[in-house]
């Protein structure tokens, strides 16, 4: 019932926007269609974030109501929410909020999260580091803000192609759902629903042709939501391994830091900079464009093909979700084989969008 709810809700907004895109345009659509991370052949809104604020609400009002300690805990994560969110609609808005300041407002909303839902890192595995570094005052808070910053930000980053960080997103939550369950964690199930019909309620109008972009405030509280059930899962039972979600969003944490990588080592250029030279994209450039797939279709293919790679991790992630040592072995062997598919990308063809940008 509660997935129903907060789908028709966003599904009833996104519609809205999208009617009345006349009236808001100016300020909504995305009109820049040519660039190293343009993918769309006419404007369209990217405020699908506030499609998502209304879904998230109605999930949280009709769940909440039904006690107050748990409508307590909704009022503070959706206060946890607002500054990352924001910062990545005032973006969407005006075009001239950075990287640098959406990413702290990302901070000060994991603070909040932090201090009150608690939901701070307390355990590694690795015994020794849990006792000597992680007990001592401050560590765990900034380890926790970093984290949540971090996946919100990678979720933006990843936010290219129809359906793709959407689609991926969903899996995440489903992965999640599954554990939770096998734990008897029914709380942090419902609020994975409210999260999981929301999303549906964005996917519909997103693929597989964009009648609406998640935006960078949709992005960022996609990502956000994301690390924040992470780290109320593996507070909420000791049988889940702190590595069993690290494996579940490994593709776009992965993703992140390569990039960070290969910006800085590799072109000496800035690493909050864009280009064109991220995995989804080269995909797209180097093995959608060459399947033949209608040309209308690509850019949603590009979103399933990333979804294929994503399920090659959160399969293993589910089946050893409680083993914190074959979660290590299997986050190794496929951050390495991250590295050889990237690479083989980049050799696969003489027309290198790579170079290019």
């Amino acid at each position: 019932m509660i997935v129903a709810i907060t789908f028709v809700a966003t599904a009833l907004t996104v519609w809205l926007i999208v009617l009345t895109k006349g009236i808001h345009g100016r300020w909504t659509l995305d009109n820049e269609l040519t660039g190293v991370q343009r993918f769309h052949d006419v404007p369209v809104p990217r405020v699908g974030g506030l499609a998502m604020i209304v879904g998230l609400m109605a999930g949280g009002i009709y769940h909440g109501l039904q006690g107050d300690h748990e409508l307590f805990q909704i009022k503070w994560a959706a206060v946890a929410a607002l500054p990352v969110f924001l910062g990545g609609l005032i973006e969407d808005l005006t075009k001239r909020f950075s990287p640098r300041d959406r990413l702290l407002l990302a901070f000060l909303s994991a603070a909040i999260a932090y201090y009150e839902l608690r939901c701070g890192l307390t355990r590694t595995e690795w015994l020794w580091f849990d006792k000597t570094i992680l007990s001592f005052p401050g560590v765990s808070l900034v380890l926790t803000v970093t984290m949540i910053g971090g996946v919100a930000h990678a979720a933006n980053i990843i936010d290219g192609f129809n359906g793709l960080l959407i689609g991926f997103a969903i899996l995440a939550l489903v992965a999640f759902a599954w554990v939770a369950n096998q734990n008897g964690l029914h709380l942090h199930l419902a609020f994975i629903s409210i999260v999981i019909g929301t999303l549906l309620g964005i996917l519909v109008w997103n693929f597989p042709h964009g009648k609406i972009f998640c935006g960078d405030g949709g992005a960022y509280l996609i990502g956000f939501m994301l690390a924040i059930i992470s780290l109320l899962l593996v507070k909420a039972s000791n049988s889940i391994s702190p590595w069993f979600p690290l494996l579940v969003l490994i593709y776009p944490v992965m993703e992140t830091i390569f990039s960070m990588y290969r910006k800085k080592m590799w072109r000496g250029i800035s690493v909050s900079l864009p280009d064109g030279a991220h995995l989804h994209m080269l995909i797209y450039g180097r093995v959608v464009r060459r399947i033949g797939i209608d040309k209308k279709y690509r850019n949603a293919a590009t979103g399933v093909i990333i979804w294929l790679l994503s399920l090659s991790a959160m399969l293993p992630a589910v089946l050893w979700w409680n083993s914190t040592n074959v979660l290590l072995v299997v986050i190794a062997l496929w951050c390495v084989a991250y590295v050889l598919l990237y690479f083989r990308l980049i050799r696969f063809a003489t027309n290198s969008c790579y170079h290019q940008c």
